[in-house]
């Protein structure tokens, strides 16, 4: 007699049966374990999605703070050179002004020198009387053209120094404008 045919057919039945659970839990816990690994795939891929995105978000951040410095920066030269402009501009007025001024003072010499001319040359008759008239109208003549002379030169020192202190505080605004936040 053969071994298998000793082997009651049942426990064929249920060696089979137990062979084909034994198989179906295998097969479950590979199926759980394929998953498992794709659950964690997943969650890897979401989190590189997620750290992705993140960096998006913070260089599209970063781009747009840039933008917003590079118009500041843009504003605040723009304004720096009209300011600059300003100054030059004031500047040359303030120059045209100073030579035009020293033209004034120069026909002022002339005419005080013609007429200290003129009164020593009519002075010829009483010579003593005359001649201090003459002298002190030299004297005076000279003394009040460098007199109109340094109030001018004064006049145009104070506004060019005005001129310069109204750059200096533009241009203090402007830089506090770009530093504010």
């Amino acid at each position: 007699m053969k071994f298998l045919d000793i082997v009651p057919s049942w426990l064929w039945a249920l060696l089979l049966a137990l062979a084909l659970a034994v198989a179906g839990v295998e097969r479950t816990q590979v199926l759980k374990a394929r998953a498992d690994v794709s659950k964690a795939q997943k969650a890897v891929s979401d989190e590189k999605l997620d750290r992705q995105a993140e960096n998006t978000r913070r260089a599209l951040a970063a781009l747009e703070d840039l933008q917003r410095v590079l118009a500041m920066q843009a504003a605040h030269a723009k304004a720096q050179k009209e300011n600059v402009d300003a100054y030059e501009k004031k500047l040359a007025v303030l120059d045209g002004r100073r030579r035009a001024a020293a033209g004034d003072a120069e026909r002022m010499r002339q005419q005080f020198a013609a007429f200290a001319a003129r009164d020593r040359g009519q002075a010829a008759s009483d010579p003593a009387a005359c001649q201090r008239i003459a002298d002190r109208s030299t004297v005076l003549g000279d003394l009040a053209a460098r007199g109109a002379e340094l109030l001018r030169s004064g006049r145009f020192i104070v506004e060019q120094r005005d001129a310069e202190v109204e750059l200096l505080l533009s241009t203090i605004s402007n830089d506090r404008k770009l530093s504010a936040p």
